[in-house]
């Protein structure tokens, strides 16, 4: 029986309920674009939505910087295979 009380939790391509954070580092949005991290702090000079944490820790938020991304380049983040 499901309780009615408890929160959604997001899904990922293949249907499955995932707990994964909103939030990444640049090697986990890079995996996510298929492309490094140095290009990643290239997008982040250039604007991509991140947090600083600290000096060196970024973290990125993944619907933030996809929409950027979008609005950006116009491009949408290819299907996993």
């Amino acid at each position: 029986m499901k309780d009615s009380n408890t929160l959604a939790t997001p899904e990922n391509a293949t249907g499955q309920t995932s707990l994964a954070s909103p939030y990444t580092d640049k090697r986990g949005y890079g995996q996510r674009w298929q492309f490094s991290t140095r290009k990643c702090d290239d997008l982040i000079a250039q604007g991509l939505p991140h947090l600083k944490i600290g000096k060196r820790r970024v973290r990125i938020c993944i619907a933030e910087a996809d929409a950027w991304m979008q609005s950006q380049f116009s491009v949408q983040r290819r299907a996993a295979r």
